[in-house]
């Protein structure tokens, strides 16, 4: 050590059985308001295809909304927009549309509101939303107010 250097303390580190360790959240332990999105279940075809978000910078909007909503709770999820819908409140053309994915076996869709008509809707399974649709128009649950 050279001349004029403050000692410094050696701490003892404990053997690794020792130490705690830090286990994963399971997902029986996670947070009621987290969730993840799951995209292997999207519909490619239809009248509320992915595959018609075809602009990249849209494209882009969108994904980052979705990422602001994971760490939202209820009442943050509802303040945005954003709620479940009934599938008898879906339009027509959207319930003929589960039932030609055979998705029409599940009670409600959750809206993600993106901005103003733009949604996103998922099936909810516990804490993960299986992502579904993406409706540009507010064509799944057409709605009577304006702006909406």
């Amino acid at each position: 050590m050279a001349k004029g250097q403050p000692k410094v303390a050696k701490h003892k580190t404990a053997p690794a059985s020792d130490r705690p360790v830090k286990q994963p959240h399971s997902k029986d332990t996670q947070p009621a308001n987290y969730f993840s999105w799951r995209f292997g279940g999207i519909d490619k075809d239809g009248p509320f295809a992915w595959t018609s978000l075809d602009d990249p910078a849209e494209y882009k909007d969108v994904m980052e909304r979705l990422h602001c909503f994971e760490g939202m709770d209820q009442k943050q999820l509802q303040m945005s927009g954003s709620h479940p819908i009934a599938i008898s409140s879906l339009s027509r053309e959207a319930q003929r549309r589960l039932e030609h994915i055979q998705q029409d076996d599940v009670d409600e869709l959750m809206s993600f509101r993106i901005t103003g008509p733009k949604r996103v809707f998922c099936i909810r399974e516990r804490n993960v939303m299986r992502v579904l649709w993406y409706d540009p128009a507010h064509g799944v649950c057409p709605s009577k107010l304006r702006g909406t």
